[in-house]
C-alpha cells in the first residue's frame, strides 16, 4: 500500500537526503495531503459551505544531540529547502540532549477500512444533503427546537513519514464528521444546551439524522430543569462526561513523559490498583471505524494495543520515541502529532470494556443521584480535580430518572474517585471511534443552586 503513494512517500525521502547533505546528523520528514468538504449550520439555517485543498510538509533534524523542527504549508522543492534550514538553523541554538534519536523502523501492517473508496466521488453537495437533513430531523422533532451551530465535515488524503534511520510508510485516510448544538425553548422556558458529535472513517457508517434526533430528544426533556440538590454521593457519567471527567486524567498520567517528569499520578504505579475492578481500558488502534485507528504513528512505528488500566490495576504506560530513548526502550508506537507537529505522547482509541450490568439496571439501584449527560467545566489532568455544572442532567430517585436539573454542580478528584467506582454499563457509545459506557462513581460532591 505505501508503493502505491510514492509521489509523496519520495518527498519525504528526497527532503530526508537533502537534510543529511545539508549537515544533519540524522533527519526525519512527516508529510500530509488533505482535501477536505465542510458544511457550517448556524441559527437554524445552513451558514457556509466550503471545499478545500491543503497540504504540508514538516522537517525534524537532529545534529550533535541538538533538535530543529520546522514545518511548510508547501511541499515545493524551495519550499523544503527553507525548511530544512530554519530547521538546522533551530538546532544550532538547541540545547544539547542526548535522548534525541529518532526511532528505529519497525514492520508495519497496513489496516484495512482507514480509507473510504467513496471519498474520492463525496461532493460538496453530499454535505450539505447531509447538513440539511440534520437541521430537519431536529427543527421537525419538535419546534421549540433551536439549533444554534452545527457541522457536517469530510476529510481525505494521505500521510507519509521517512527517516534517516530507515523509516518509511504512507497510507491513505478518511474521517467523516457531524455536530449539532442548541437548546429548546418554550415561553419563558429554555433548555439545557446540549451538543452531539459522532465521526467514522466510512460515509456509510454515518447517521446524522440519529445524531440529530438525539440532540433534540435530549433538549426537549430538558425544558422545565429545576435546581437540584445538594448531597455527597453517587453521580452517573454518561459517555460524554466519562470523557472528560474519568478517561482525560487517565490518559494524561499514562503517558511515559508524564511519568519522567514527575507530574502523573501514575507514577511508580505499574502493576497496582489504581482504580475499582470494575474499570478496564484499552488503548486501541486497530479498532474498527475508530478515528484514532492507523497503521503507523507520527514518528512512522505501528503501535500496539495497549492495556492501560485491566480490572483497575495499571498495567501499561504510552511512549513516543524521546520518552523510550530516557528509559532505553522501545516505542510502543504512541506518537502523536501531523506534520506541523514535534512528535508527542498520544493515544488513539480509549475502549472502556462493558460491564456487567444494563443502564437500566444500573439507574435501577441508585437510590439518589444525579445523571450528567454532559459536562462543562475544569479537569485538571495533573491533580485531577474537576469542578463544573451539569448539563441535560436528570436526578434520580428511588431508582428512577426523575426532573431534569439545571444550575447544578459537580465536583471532586477523578484519582481520588476511581477507587470508588460502582458500575460501568453494559451499553457503550461511539466517542470518534472510542467506546465508552455509562460511569457510576460514588462520593462526589453534588451542589444544588
Amino acid at each position: 500500500m505505501a508503493e502505491a503513494h510514492g509521489s509523496l512517500i519520495g518527498v519525504c525521502e528526497e527532503t530526508v537526503e537533502a537534510a543529511l547533505r545539508a549537515g544533519a546528523d540524522d533527519a526525519e520528514a512527516c508529510a500530509a495531503r488533505t482535501r477536505s468538504v465542510d458544511v457550517a449550520l448556524q441559527k437554524n439555517d445552513v451558514h457556509i459551505a466550503k471545499s478545500a485543498s491543503s497540504g504540508g510538509l514538516g522537517v525534524r533534524v537532529i545534529r550533535a544531540g541538538r533538535l530543529g523542527f520546522a514545518f511548510s504549508n508547501r511541499l515545493d522543492q524551495a519550499s523544503v529547502r527553507d525548511s530544512i534550514g530554519a530547521a538546522l538553523g533551530i538546532a544550532a541554538a538547541a540545547p544539547a540532549d542526548p535522548h534525541h534519536r529518532l526511532p528505529d523502523p519497525a514492520p508495519v501492517q497496513y489496516r484495512e477500512g482507514l480509507f473510504d473508496p467513496r471519498a474520492d466521488s463525496f461532493r460538496l453537495e453530499d454535505a450539505v444533503d447531509a447538513a440539511l437533513s440534520m437541521l430537519a430531523e431536529a427543527r421537525g422533532y419538535d419546534p421549540r427546537v433551536t439549533v444554534d451551530s452545527g457541522e457536517f465535515a469530510a476529510r481525505w488524503g494521505e500521510r507519509a513519514i521517512a527517516s534517516s534511520r530507515g523509516v518509511r510508510a504512507a497510507e491513505p485516510s478518511s474521517a467523516f464528521y457531524c455536530a449539532i448544538m442548541g437548546m429548546a425553548r418554550d415561553g419563558d422556558l429554555v433548555s439545557s444546551f446540549d451538543y452531539q458529535f459522532d465521526g467514522a472513517r466510512l460515509v456509510a457508517e454515518m447517521d446524522p439524522v440519529s445524531v440529530a434526533r438525539r440532540f433534540a430528544e435530549n433538549v426537549v426533556a430538558s425544558l422545565g430543569a429545576v435546581k437540584g440538590e445538594s448531597f455527597t454521593g453517587a453521580v452517573l457519567l454518561a459517555p460524554k462526561a466519562a470523557a472528560e471527567v474519568v478517561c482525560y486524567p487517565i490518559e494524561a498520567s499514562v503517558s511515559a513523559r508524564a511519568v519522567q517528569k514527575g507530574t502523573s499520578r501514575f507514577r511508580g504505579k505499574l502493576g497496582a490498583s489504581v482504580a475499582s475492578s470494575a474499570l478496564t481500558l484499552t488503548d486501541d488502534a486497530a479498532l474498527p471505524g475508530g478515528l484514532g485507528s492507523m497503521s503507523f504513528d507520527r514518528e512512522g512505528i505501528p503501535p500496539e494495543t495497549l492495556p492501560l488500566l485491566k480490572a483497575g490495576t495499571l498495567r501499561n504506560y504510552l511512549y513516543d520515541g524521546y520518552a523510550s530513548n530516557v528509559e532505553g526502550r522501545r516505542s510502543n508506537g504512541h506518537a502523536g502529532g501531523g506534520p506541523s507537529d514535534v512528535p508527542y505522547v498520544s493515544t488513539t482509541n480509549i475502549v472502556m470494556a462493558p460491564g456487567d450490568a444494563s443502564l437500566a439496571e444500573i439507574v435501577a439501584g441508585i437510590d439518589r443521584g444525579v445523571l450528567v449527560t454532559r459536562f462543562s467545566g475544569n479537569v485538571d489532568p495533573v491533580s485531577g480535580d474537576f469542578s463544573g455544572s451539569v448539563k441535560g442532567g436528570r436526578a434520580i430517585r428511588g431508582g428512577r430518572l426523575a426532573e431534569p436539573l439545571c444550575g447544578t454542580m459537580i465536583a471532586g478528584n477523578t484519582f481520588d474517585l476511581l477507587p470508588g467506582v460502582a458500575a460501568v454499563s453494559r451499553e457503550r457509545e461511539r466517542m470518534a471511534g472510542s467506546l465508552l459506557g455509562h460511569v457510576l462513581m460514588e462520593g462526589v460532591v453534588v451542589s444544588g443552586g
